[in-house]
This record gives C-alpha cells, structure tokens and sequence, in this order.
C-alpha cells in the first residue's frame, strides 16, 4: 500500500451544535493499493450478470472466438448498471463505462486480463485490473478502484463476476496521544459508491502500511466451494460504516458535508466527542490483539483490551476477536449456533472447505453491557487442539479444531497458506501400542 504519513486531524473551535467535548477535522485523502500483493482487494462483492443473447448496437471490432455479452448490476438503480463485453479467448474487456449502450466511445474501457492460473479446458476464468468505477446515481460521484473477476465454467455456464474494491480514503486522528488511522471505503453493492453505507476502517496509525479487509457479511462472499475465496478469515480492521465509534477509551460521532466528487476533491470528516453511559466489560481471556463489538449503540474497538475495559452501556453482536502471541495470529472462526458451516448463499451444506466468514453471526444480542454489574466476556486464549470425532457407518471422521476460552472455534492465520505440508497430525493409542496415525488434510 502507498499511505501518507502526513495527513492529521486538527481541533476546531467550539461550535453552539456540538456536544460537550472536542470537535476535530480529519482531512482524508484518496488512496490506491497496489494489484498483486496479499489481500491487495480490501473489499470483495460479487455482481449480479444479466446475460445478453444478441449483439450491442454499437460494438468495437472483435477478434475470433467466442464472445459474453452482459450487464453488470450494481445495487437496484437501473442507472449504475454498466453493460459489458468480454473475450475470454482475446482475454479482453470492453465496459460501458458512460452508460449509453455504445461500446466504441468508451476510450478507457477496453482492458486486458490475466489468468488466474493454469488454463483448463472449457473454464475460463480471468481477472481484469485497475478500472476506475463512479457511481454518480448513488453517490457524488468520486471514482472507485477495482478488479473485475471473470469466470465461466463450460460453454454455456452462466458468467459470475467479482468486484475487488482497490482504493479508500485515509485520514490521521489523534486520540490521548495515540495517533489512529481512519479510512473510509465506498459501497460496492447495494448502493455503490456511497460513503454512508460503505465502510470504516479505524486501527492504530503504526499499523497503516499493513495490509488491510473490511468487514464481510453475507454478501461477501463468493458462492465457490473453495476456503480461499472466503479471503476475510481474520476479525476485520474495517466494518460496516457507523456514525457513532468508541476507541481509546473516548465515544466519538462521526460526520461531514459533502462527499467528494473526484478523487482530488477535498474531503474530511468531523470527530465530535460523546458521552454516553459506561459499564463494565470483563474480558477473561487472554493475548487479545483487537476486539470489536459491533450491532450496539456504538462501534467498539479495543486495541490490546485490559482484563476490565469500560464501553458504552448497550447490547452487542458476537465480537470480532484477534489474538496475537508473538508472531503467531490466530482469529476468532464464528461458527452460527445452527452448527451449518457453509458459506451464506452457499446452497450445498455438504460440501467441503467452505466455511463461514469471520465475524458473522446468527441473529441476537450476545453481550450486554450495563451500568450495575459488570458484563463478563470469555473469549480469547489460551487456545487448545482438540480432536472430534463422528461416526459415518463403518468410519471414524476426525476433525481438528482449535478451542479458545469459553468455547468457540479459532484459526491460525495463513496457516494452511504456509504450512500445507506440516498439516496437524494424530496417533491413535490401545494402551501403549500405536494401532494408527495420519494427517488432517487441508480444508
């Protein structure tokens, strides 16, 4: 990533609107990541694809091969739809990007792809990078960096499209001392381009040049049987946008005037200081990098959280939780109460590898936090393996799992990525003698 180390908030003069506290301006800036990096796409959706049988009635000249025509809908407004035209064989992009159904007066809308990796016969399956989207039906208009993913499986599969979101706004605020990046990202779905239903990132300023993913919910996700498409498996630094956050110990409503219509147009964001009622949050377990509560009056975000933290008196959703011992991550892995562990959308419940996305929960309150008794919170280490075991007729299937205080399962970060070929092993004992072993395989 290419983040600034200069932008700053600056304390206004009190205002007769504000609440009692300090009113600051937190001047963002447009930013860019950079294409081919680890978790480069900050934010992932897939795109309803409205295929098109007959030609467009304006199309560039094509090359040989077979041709996918189609409408990209972002949200419900028919006038954020992009109608498009991809050569999976020329590995070409043609995009509407003005929207007049004419595909040879969009100079910047014609891209070249990639490969995702080996070609396979009858699966095409392509990324097309750095395009600038702007949503000027449902936002003010400042463009979005993307990549498109492009995928068909067969001659006739129906196309599905993936939009990785590649750009955001970033900001300083200083809090206590403690400096904080706050970012903002641009919906990507129901209504694209919109800062107020996009979303927030906020997360110790020392931490700016690290890699970063918002926060995922049903949408999220790509309905592919694959583990690495669920790519948010850690307790995300960015969430769904909230006007009103809690962090270093201060609530804080967020706000501004206009959102911007270009990407060097100015942009900030007022921090006004709240005070609403505390309680007691007693936190029993331990290496607690970052927590966030969410679905409350308040956004709250601790960083590095003590036994007992004071948070806003509310009711909250299951927490996002990251642990860190030294240079080993692990993440709080969410598993529904129902116990289904498929991907939301997902309609085959049997298949292996797909998992739910980190930080998704089924409905209801499950911390509540008031001001006459503490509210008490087990989750976090140590974490423990533990081995489960069922019965499908004549065999035995084990499942590793990883269990932290109070239950729950978690996940080590990049593990699998990393140590494929140091998987968790086993050893099955009757008495002293070893009667069988094996490895737990990936997925």
């Amino acid at each position: 990533m290419n983040c600034p180390g200069n932008v700053s908030g600056s304390e206004d003069s009190a205002r007769p609107s504000a609440p009692s506290g300090t009113v600051t301006t937190v001047p963002l800036e447009y930013r860019e990541t950079s294409y081919g990096t680890f978790l480069y796409d900050l934010l992932f959706r897939d795109v309803p694809v409205e295929v098109r049988s007959s030609p467009f009635p304006n199309e560039p000249g094509l090359a040989s091969g077979k041709v996918v025509r189609g409408v990209l809908k972002f949200g419900d407004n028919p006038s954020n739809a992009i109608s498009f035209l991809w050569q999976p064989g020329a590995q070409k992009l043609f995009l509407d990007l003005n929207r007049n159904q004419d595909l040879t007066d969009d100079a910047d809308g014609v891209f070249s792809g990639r490969l995702t990796g080996p070609r396979i016969p009858t699966v095409n399956h392509q990324v097309f990078t750095n395009i600038h989207l702007s949503f000027p039906a449902t936002s003010a208009g400042a463009p979005m960096l993307v990549d498109l993913d492009f995928f068909q499986d067969g001659e006739s599969g129906r196309p599905l499209v993936n939009v990785m979101t590649r750009s955001f706004w970033q900001g300083k605020v200083t809090v206590a001392g403690h400096e904080w990046e706050l970012g903002l990202l641009q919906n990507i779905s129901d209504q694209p381009g919109s800062f107020e239903r996009g979303q927030l990132l906020l997360r110790p300023w020392e931490e700016r040049n690290q890699a970063f993913s918002a926060w995922s919910g049903s949408v999220d996700s790509w309905a592919v049987p694959f583990e690495y498409r669920n790519r948010v498996l850690k307790a995300a630094d960015a969430f769904e946008f909230a006007r009103q956050v809690f962090f270093e110990g201060h609530a804080w409503r967020l706000d501004w005037n206009a959102e911007p219509a270009a990407d060097g147009a100015p942009f900030a964001v007022r921090v006004m200081e709240q005070q609403p009622a505390l309680g007691e949050l007693r936190i029993t377990g331990r290496f607690i990098e970052r927590l966030v509560l969410t679905g409350g009056p308040y956004v709250v975000v601790l960083v590095q959280p003590a036994g007992s933290v004071k948070v806003p008196v509310g009711s909250y959703n299951q927490p996002s939780v990251w642990l860190k011992q030294g240079e080993t991550e692990a993440y709080f892995d969410s598993v529904p109460k129902s116990g289904k562990r498929a991907v939301p959308g997902w309609h085959n419940d049997s298949v292996d590898g797909v998992r739910p996305i980190s930080g998704v929960a089924e409905a209801g309150k499950v911390v509540v936090v008031d001001e006459r008794r503490p509210a008490v919170l087990a989750m976090g280490g140590p974490l423990t393996n533990s081995i489960s075991v069922t019965r499908h007729g004549q065999d035995l299937k084990f499942t590793y799992r990883l269990i932290g205080a109070g239950g729950g399962d978690y996940k080590l970060w990049e593990y699998w990525r990393t140590h494929r070929d140091s998987p968790p092993q086993f050893s099955i004992y009757q008495g002293e003698r070893k009667i069988a072993s094996d490895k737990f395989e990936f997925g």
